[in-house]
């Protein structure tokens, strides 16, 4: 049997099933009899193909786990790892997609990458981990962060001076003589597990246009609010949570609210050249606005076009990077972070959870999309940011 005319046969069987349902949902009303009884004959023609499949990918690993006559298996018979992934993806779209409309999960979805999560969600973990690139590449406070996939708690070891500005020396040395003691010290920072939760809702007239994709839409959504939280954390944090950029110790604190072009090369200079490859500044689009007007002794501007078209821009030589999260310049704020956030420490626990609520909305005629996971952020590398502060009023 031709493998291929099974999965179409599935797929116009599942449109049929998701054509009747949009129409009751349209129409506001429970299924007729005749209608009742086709779409559990397509519940069950579906079911039915869904075995015939399995069946023949059991017959198939058989076959490769005993090779004919001793024979080795055939490479040319072998799905690469490239291949196998494309596959799995495109499988689990197809079931999410099909899962968020009939709230059915299909047999072939059940034991692969769909899992039963600690708090009874159904998690695709192939389009978890999307909505996680997603999310940072959405943002280059993120996605530029080093980041831990591990669970427990981390503890990273941070190296500076101490308390009384000493640091390591190097110096000459004689015979017979002590070198002189002088040293920084080592102190750690430790990353937890803190729970962080998402919330989309989808109205349902969108979900039952089969000419939209679904998937991508529920993964921008989601990665939009992971995106917003995560970033804030990481440039904010939050008291007795995620610290974030809280951890900067090199800083410029201005008494006043005022931004001069001074300030803004003595925030740059906090980060030694060493450490400058790959920094960016990090603003709101008031403060943006604000440097767009600074101008150098020569009246030369010091807001510069980005040659590369990725930023708004550059100062100093290191590109802008709009965020909403910043604060504006205001007393008792931080307006400025710079430097280069691969000194960020970002760790990822708990893989992504999604669940999908179909009843909870289903009276504002919609659908709820909510993603847990686990993480933490902090400063690892004190040398890499740098921030400007006002002073509280």
């Amino acid at each position: 049997m031709n493998i291929k005319k099974l999965n179409e046969e599935r797929a116009e069987k599942q449109k049929q099933m998701e054509d009747l349902l949009s129409g009751v949902k349209a129409e506001e009303r429970a299924f007729t009899e005749d209608e009742d009884k086709l779409f559990s004959e397509l519940k069950n023609g579906i079911e039915l193909i869904n075995k015939t499949l399995s069946a023949f990918e059991e017959s198939r690993k058989l076959e490769e786990e005993t090779p004919a006559d001793g024979e080795e298996k055939k490479e040319e018979e072998e799905m690469n790892e490239e291949e196998r992934a494309i596959e799995i993806e495109t499988r689990d779209v197809e079931d999410f997609a099909s899962f968020i409309r009939t709230n059915i999960l299909s047999e072939r979805a059940e034991g692969t990458n769909f899992s039963q999560g600690t708090n009874g969600v159904i998690v695709p973990t192939t389009i978890a981990k999307k909505i996680i690139m997603t999310a940072y590449n959405m943002s280059p406070v993120l996605e530029k962060a080093t980041k831990y996939n591990t669970k427990g708690k981390l503890e990273i070891p941070v190296y500076g001076a101490d308390e009384n500005g000493k640091d390591i020396t190097v110096g000459y040395g004689e015979d017979f003589e002590e070198l002189i003691e002088s040293a920084g010290k080592f102190t750690s920072v430790s990353l937890d597990d803190y729970l962080i939760g998402a919330l989309a809702k989808l109205g349902n007239k969108l979900i039952n246009n089969t000419d939209i994709d679904l998937v991508n839409i529920v993964i921008n959504i989601i990665a939009e609010y992971v995106k917003l939280f995560l970033e804030g954390e990481a440039l904010n944090g939050t008291a007795d949570k995620i610290k974030g950029c809280q951890g900067i110790t090199r800083k410029v604190v201005l008494d006043t609210p005022v931004l001069t072009y001074d300030d803004l090369v003595k925030v740059k200079n906090k980060v030694i050249q060493s450490f400058r490859k790959g920094s960016i500044w990090v603003m709101n689009q008031e403060t943006q606005t604000a440097v767009e007007l600074l101008k150098d002794a020569n009246e030369r501007p010091l807001f510069t076009n980005d040659p590369s078209g990725e930023f708004d821009g550059m100062v100093l030589g290191y590109p802008v990077y709009v965020s909403d999260n910043m604060p504006n310049i205001e007393a008792g704020k931080t307006p400025i972070i710079f430097g280069n956030f691969s000194g960020l420490a970002l760790k990822k626990t708990k893989d992504l959870e999604i669940q999908v609520l179909k009843e909870v909305y289903a009276t504002q005629h919609a659908t709820g999309v909510v993603a847990w996971l686990e993480a933490d952020i902090q400063v690892e590398h004190l040398q890499k940011l740098s921030k400007l502060e006002i002073k509280g009023a």
